[in-house]
C-alpha cells in the first residue's frame, strides 16, 4: 500500500506552532495514523491524554474545519480500496460511483458490526425484553425514525412499545418508568443530550437501559446497561449516518427475533391480520 503523506504532512509542518498539548496529540496522531479515521473525537482525545477542544483546535490549526475532515485527510494517506471506502461523495463522482459507494458502505458497515457485536449480551439483552412490562424506544431525527420503527417490530410480540422522539415527550416518559421497563436510546454519535438525559434518568428509577451508537465511548455508553456498537467511519458527507441506521435497523431486528423465540405468548397473527384486512375492506367500501 503506497504511503502519500498527507494528513500527517500538515501535522508536521506545523509542529513549531503548536502548543505543549497540541504537541502531544499530534505526536499520538503519527503513532496511530491507522487508527484515526475509525476512531470518534472522544477517543482520540482520550488516547492522547487531552481535552476534545484540543482535537478540534489542532484541526483547524492544520486547514480542516473539523475533525472530521481530518479524518478524511489521514485517510488520504493510503491509496487502494481503503481510501475509495471512507472518502466522500464527490460532485465528480459518476453516477455508477456514487451508488457503488452506499451500497459498500452499507455492505461493510454490516459486516463490521455484525464481527463486534457481542452475541452474549445480545441474548441476555433479549431475554430481559420479553419478561418487560414497557419498552420505550428514544431517538431524535434520523434516529427517532428508528426508534418508530422500532417500536412498530416490538408491538407485534404483544408487548408494550413505545416511541418518543420529541424532546419534551422523551423528558416527560423517562420520568415515567421503572424496574420493569426497558429503555432504549439510538444516536449515532451517541451525543444527543436529550437521548442521554433520558437513560440517565430512567436508570435513576431503576429501568434497564440500552445504548445503539457508533462510538464505544461515547456519553451514551456511560449510562447505558447494555451498548451496542455499530461500525462506520465518519466521510464529509452523512454516508456514515445514513449506513449507520441500516445497521441500528440490523440490531434491533435480530433482538427482535431473539425475543419472539423466548417469548412464551405471542399475538395470534393471524387473526390480528384477518381483522387488519376486514377494517381496510370496511374504510374502503365507506
Amino acid at each position: 500500500m503506497k504511503i502519500i503523506d498527507y494528513g500527517l504532512e500538515k501535522i508536521q509542518s506545523s509542529m513549531p506552532y503548536l502548543s505543549e498539548s497540541e504537541k502531544r496529540l499530534a505526536q499520538y496522531l503519527s503513532v496511530a495514523e491507522k487508527k484515526v479515521p475509525f476512531l470518534s473525537i472522544y477517543e482520540v482525545a482520550k488516547n492522547a491524554g487531552v481535552s476534545t477542544a484540543t482535537v478540534s483546535r489542532l484541526a483547524r490549526k492544520i486547514g480542516y474545519k473539523n475533525f472530521s475532515e481530518m479524518k478524511i485527510g489521514f485517510v488520504r494517506n493510503f491509496e487502494g480500496p481503503l481510501h475509495e471506502m471512507f472518502v466522500a461523495i464527490n460532485p465528480d463522482d459518476t453516477d455508477e460511483e456514487i451508488v457503488s459507494k452506499v451500497f459498500h458502505g452499507n455492505i461493510k458497515s454490516l459486516k463490521d458490526t455484525y464481527n463486534i457485536t457481542d452475541i452474549e449480551k445480545l441474548r441476555r439483552f433479549a431475554r430481559i425484553i420479553t419478561s418487560a412490562k414497557r419498552v420505550l424506544f428514544v431517538g431524535i431525527g434520523g434516529s427517532g425514525n428508528v426508534a418508530r420503527d422500532a417500536a412498530l417490530r416490538f408491538t407485534h410480540l404483544n408487548l408494550q412499545a413505545e416511541a418518543y422522539t420529541d424532546y419534551y415527550q422523551i423528558l416527560i416518559q423517562s420520568f415515567r418508568v421503572d424496574s420493569n421497563t426497558v429503555v432504549i436510546g439510538i444516536s449515532h454519535s451517541g451525543s444527543s443530550s436529550i437521548t442521554v438525559e433520558s437513560l440517565k434518568l430512567a436508570k435513576a428509577k431503576n429501568a434497564i437501559t440500552c445504548g445503539i451508537s457508533n462510538y464505544k465511548n461515547c456519553p451514551l455508553s456511560k449510562v447505558s446497561d447494555f451498548f451496542f456498537i455499530t461500525s462506520f467511519p465518519e466521510t464529509g458527507v452523512k454516508v456514515a449516518a445514513l449506513s449507520s441506521r441500516i445497521a441500528q435497523l440490523c440490531l434491533i431486528d435480530a433482538t427482535y427475533l431473539l425475543v419472539a423465540r423466548y417469548k412464551k405468548k405471542l399475538w395470534d397473527i393471524n387473526k390480528l391480520n384477518d381483522l387488519t384486512n376486514r377494517l381496510l375492506r370496511c374504510k374502503n367500501e365507506g
